[in-house]
């Protein structure tokens, strides 16, 4: 919760894109980034699907996105179920130094952000978008008013020209319609979802999802999972964006927030990682395959399409190959309470690649492999087993989905007799090449304390065990990674 605000001083000398200096890839740090991700958000809606707003149940997630240049610029978000199915995505126009924040409860429920703010936002004259003939391209030294980088020939979707927009009606979609429940429904606790034999228009629990938020180079409708999503340059590679992520409760405790994971993009092409031979993960060709945030997605070898290409000769901060944004890392260590008056919780967020980038298969039922864990207590005492060395690593959990909430409560009979200490989380999985050796795996941990009274409540990110989220433990010998660097500063300000 302390590091909620941080990021709001450190970016006070921004005046323009520019990527920071201090900043270093292959490890995930407090700075202005060009993808921000919301590991784990939570809804509560009624059975007709209207928004629990009070009482015990009751569950929201506000998030917020903030901009730390002069520069106006897109933000694509993207929102994803626990089975990482993407269900929703929208363009929000951030003017320079500009914050946009959004309750989750809203957005589904079709309240979608409407920018640029102060605009007649009923007049498609107002859209930032590239539909508005109006709307510039951003060039220096112009700080207001444009904020695309570029007006695609080739676009990601047939549709982004002629309907991606920053001006949505109020709601975007009816309550009740087809949309509407497709979106809610496979957010909930049940399998049914718009790709595994649709919804059964039945509200099962609280909602639960992840959310992606990237610089986008023009409004577009499409997908980090679609190839033309990067070939067609729909993404940017600007580190401005930071944000941070509040969950309420109707009753009013507990009350917990922290920063968005903000991920940064290598704008001299992703050297931060050397070639992965795909015959390593089992692949019949020699494709290189570099370990990147989106690396699951694209290759290292996709280039902007040429239609598009000649538009960035006079802004190359823009100019990118693949998604070259830095990776997650595999090990963590989170505290952990288990006793009278306080508890803990774990939200966590993976993403495997291969086959198990899809968890929808066989009706919903298939999940990620195990999670190797250690629990320690305050006295470095451990949960041993007979012939095992110390310390003993033994899987008594999985957290299955790309994204999950678990309370302590779940690891009963795995944790030791004192009532608080920590635990190591490894989520390296070499398993087979349907999941490229486990090379590409990634993972998010984040841990909170809950007490009965007030402000006895606190959440904060699990500390990363890897030495550089791009050469992870047990993961070098394969990965063949270069240690990390400080990306060159590649900008238009000062």
């Amino acid at each position: 919760m302390k590091k909620t605000l941080m990021t709001c001083l450190a970016i006070a000398g921004l005046f323009a894109i520019a990527t920071s200096a201090s900043a270093i890839t292959c490890t995930i740090d407090q700075r202005p980034a060009a993808t921000l991700l919301v590991p784990y958000f939570e809804v509560s809606l009624n059975p007709d699907g209207s928004i629990l707003g009070t009482g015990t149940n009751a569950r929201d997630t506000l998030v917020t996105i903030c901009n730390a240049s002069s520069a106006p610029m897109i933000a694509h978000v993207v929102v994803w179920n626990e089975r990482t199915e993407p269900l929703l995505d929208f363009n929000i126009a951030l003017t320079g130094f500009d914050c946009q924040s959004m309750a989750m409860s809203r957005v589904i429920t079709g309240f979608l952000p409407s920018t640029p703010i102060g605009t007649n936002h009923a007049a498609a004259t107002a859209d930032a978008c590239q539909r508005n003939p109006n709307a510039g391209v951003w060039s220096p030294p112009a700080v207001t008013g444009e904020f695309l980088r570029i007006r695609p020939v080739t676009t990601s979707t047939p549709l982004d020209n002629i309907a991606a927009t920053t001006i949505y009606p109020q709601p975007a979609w009816p309550a009740g319609s087809d949309f509407f429940w497709n979106l809610v429904d496979s957010l909930d606790e049940t399998n049914d979802s718009t790709q595994c034999d649709g919804v059964d228009r039945t509200i099962t629990g609280p909602l639960r999802g992840y959310v992606t938020i990237d610089h986008a180079n023009y409004c577009n409708l499409a997908f980090p999972d679609q190839p033309s999503y990067y070939q067609a340059d729909a993404l940017g590679m600007e580190n401005n964006l930071f944000g941070e992520v509040i969950f309420t409760s109707g009753s009013g405790q507990p009350t917990m927030g922290g920063s968005t994971v903000n991920i940064e993009a290598d704008p001299t092409g992703g050297t931060f990682t050397a070639p992965i031979l795909s015959s390593l993960a089992g692949d019949a060709d020699d494709e290189t395959r570099v370990r990147t945030f989106y690396a699951r997605y694209v290759g290292s070898d996709t280039l902007c399409d040429p239609a598009n290409c000649p538009q960035f000769d006079d802004n190359p901060w823009n100019r990118g190959i693949g998604d070259q944004r830095e990776p997650l890392g595999l090990k963590y260590a989170a505290r952990w309470f288990n006793t009278t008056g306080i508890t803990s919780n774990f939200n966590v967020w993976r993403g495997s690649a291969g086959d198990l980038a899809n968890l929808l298969g066989n009706d919903c039922t298939d999940v990620l492999p195990s999670v190797s864990m250690s629990f320690f207590d305050e006295d470095e005492n451990t949960i041993t087993l007979a012939g095992c060395p110390s310390p003993c690593i033994e899987t008594t959990f999985n957290f299955e989905l790309e994204t999950q909430r678990r309370n302590i409560s779940a690891f009963a009979g795995g944790l030791p007799n004192w009532p608080a200490g920590w635990v190591s989380m490894n989520f390296f999985n070499p398993g087979s090449s349907d999941n490229f050796n486990g090379i590409l795996d990634q993972a998010w941990v984040e841990y909170d304390f809950q007490g009965p009274g007030a402000f006895l409540s606190a959440s904060t990110p699990a500390t990363q065990l890897d030495p550089s989220t791009c050469n992870p433990l047990g993961v070098g010998a394969n990965a063949r990674v270069v240690a990390p660097v400080i990306p060159a500063v590649v900008g238009t300000g000062p």
